[in-house]
């Protein structure tokens, strides 16, 4: 049953989530053939725009959704290089709501990510 504190998702959001799912489709296809420098700009775009997405998610109550894709942020930011934007986005997905089993995954994604960047 849905939470009747939801809201549904606004055209805008509707349509970053489209261009933001081009992007990552992109930046993976390149970086499974090898292309991974021209990749990183892709995966810095799709961080970029999950970064704008998780807020507006917040303000239709869809709390767990935008921990997902501040999740998803923080990955991106990790394939592209950017170790402490990467950590930042984990911490906060950490802080909001997650399943137990998606919260031991994240707190692994930061421990490799804070080992990486001790590096």
């Amino acid at each position: 049953m849905p939470n009747p504190k939801t809201k549904p998702y606004t055209k805008t959001l509707k349509e970053m989530m489209s261009r933001k799912s081009e992007i990552l489709s992109k930046a993976q296809a390149l970086s499974d053939i090898g292309i991974s420098e021209t990749a990183e700009s892709l995966w810095l775009s799709a961080a970029d725009y999950e970064e704008h997405i998780a807020p507006m998610l917040d303000v239709l109550g869809r709390e767990l959704e935008a921990s997902i894709h501040r999740i998803s942020a923080a990955s991106c930011y990790e394939k592209a290089g950017e170790l402490s934007q990467a950590v930042n986005l984990y911490r906060a997905a950490l802080s909001g709501p997650l399943r137990d089993d998606t919260r031991q995954e994240v707190e692994n994604m930061l421990s490799s990510c804070l080992v990486a960047l001790a590096r």
